[in-house]
């Protein structure tokens, strides 16, 4: 139940992020500030996908070592 927890709350957060990324696409003209938008979208994205990982391991290891 934690997998499909964790996978329905990463697609919410990939869809967001490419979302985000076509705005930025759409309404950033500039090249340099194009680029330090997506620079900052996909280091977000990257930071929160690792700490919902994080969160899913440990979860997933509470699991496990408490019904032994």
């Amino acid at each position: 139940m934690i997998t499909l927890k964790f996978l329905g709350t990463w697609i919410k957060l990939t869809a967001l992020a490419a979302l985000a990324l076509l705005l930025e696409y759409l309404f950033i003209h500039g090249f340099g500030w194009y680029l330090a938008a997506v620079l900052v979208t996909v280091l977000a994205y990257a930071g929160i996908t690792a700490a919902l990982w994080r969160e899913w391991r440990f979860a997933r290891q509470y699991i496990h070592y408490s019904h032994d």
